[in-house]
């Protein structure tokens, strides 16, 4: 078989290929590294890694049928920028100039790779278009990447399908245009996202999953919480209102999918109405609940049907996008990629921390949270073009009080 990505776009797929023509739809990761490597390895293990992931090598053009597809680029590498830093040199910076530039989906490739090489530590910072993958999918980069520039040779993968293919429904079907192929304008406007980070301790990292347990919710319910709660008090207009609060859920659990380079979730918002009184512990029940059910397959067949109904079966591209206006448009997302699941000790090299995924939405006033934890510490960020300052700061002091709580209570 060859190992070449050539197909339609899935629904979901094209989704965000269509709300990437409404604004940026570009992510970032970044992963802390103890250790060096010289940069002309870092570039033969970027390069490996392409070989390994046909999604790495693909460009998304429109068919004579107006529908958008992959379709396989040879000799095209993946761009690498390398920044010589000093110990304290802040990494956010860079992931920052990597959100604002966009990527030309036409053109390809659709990542792209900073490496920020300090006296004694790498960064690593990966930049992706959400056409055709997700957080999860990068945060597995990082782990093949490392492999790769220790010495070690990666299995090549074969194209990873639509979820529409996985989940057996057709692709988008084909329709005769009565006129020519749709273009689309491709004109965006000037962004300057701001991205904050904070590592929060082992100790505090562990008393906020115990907690969270015994008050029968998760981690990702009290983020849900700690965010809401801390907007509200930090932003005025956002007191009194009713919020919708977006989770990202990876579907390649219920998908039985692997960890090739995809698009594999689906997002799901709960909200919460301006004048409920609740405990920081009752909310935390109220956005793990909002949740139940999403990580199962009829509930991903459910969903991509539904953007199905929208994105398939018309050539109508513009009307599309006009759809597409309308949602996602949250004031809060928290998008918690869980804790790393693969060994972080390479040898010479130790990914010792992975931060993101770092997104921006069209509406500019939206905080997007990102959570990962890895060794045993939750790292979070916060990124908007207009962010709440110290909202992280403000967040795990929040955290922290909550388990002080229960400790008091205890004793």
């Amino acid at each position: 078989m060859k190992r070449q990505q050539n197909r339609t776009l899935g629904a979901f797929e094209k989704t965000f290929w269509l709300l990437d023509q409404i604004d940026s739809k570009d992510f970032v990761l970044a992963g802390e590294i103890d250790g060096l490597k010289p940069a002309e390895e870092w570039r033969k293990a970027i390069d490996q890694v392409q070989r390994r992931h046909p999604n790495l090598s693909v460009k998304i053009t429109i068919d004579e049928f107006s529908r958008p597809v992959f379709e396989h680029v040879d000799d095209l590498p993946i761009p690498l920028r390398v920044v010589h830093a000093e110990d304290n040199y802040s990494w956010e910076q860079e992931a920052e100039k990597e959100l604002a530039l966009r990527f030309d989906t036409a053109k390809g490739p659709l990542l792209r790779a900073v490496l920020v090489q300090k006296p004694h530590s790498t960064v690593l910072i990966l930049a992706g278009n959400h056409a055709v993958a997700d957080g999860t999918s990068i945060s597995y980069l990082f782990r093949d990447i490392i492999k790769a520039v220790s010495g070690q040779e990666l299995q090549m993968m074969d194209p990873q399908p639509s979820n529409d293919d996985t989940l057996g429904l057709p692709e988008d079907i084909a329709i005769p245009n009565t006129g020519q192929v749709q273009s689309l304008p491709n004109v965006f406007k000037k962004v300057s996202p701001k991205i904050s980070s904070k590592r929060i301790d082992e100790g505090t990292s562990q008393g906020i999953l115990e907690r969270a347990r015994l008050e029968k919710t998760t981690v990702h319910g009290a983020l849900c919480a700690a965010a809401l709660i801390v907007s509200r008090r930090m932003r005025a207009d956002l007191n009194d209102r009713k919020i919708e609060l977006i989770s990202p859920i990876c579907s390649r659990r219920p998908l039985k999918l692997d960890d090739n380079y995809g698009l594999n979730i689906t997002t799901h918002a709960v909200y919460f109405e301006g004048e409920q009184e609740l405990s920081f512990w009752e909310i935390a029940r109220l956005a793990k609940a909002g949740l139940e059910g999403t990580d199962t397959e009829e509930h991903v067949k459910n969903y991509i049907n539904f953007f199905r109904g929208i994105v398939f079966g018309s050539s109508d591209l513009h009307n599309m996008i006009e759809i597409l206006k309308g949602p996602f448009n949250q004031e809060l997302m928290v998008t918690n990629l869980g804790r790393v699941k693969f060994d972080t000790d390479f040898g010479d090299l130790k990914l010792k921390a992975i931060y993101g995924p770092m997104v921006r939405s069209g509406k500019g006033m939206e905080q997007t949270i990102g959570a990962i934890s890895s060794n045993g510490s939750l790292c979070l960020t916060n990124t908007s073009d207009n962010p709440i300052p110290g909202m992280l700061d403000e967040m795990e002091a929040l955290l922290a009080e909550a388990c002080e709580l229960e400790q008091v209570a205890a004793n």
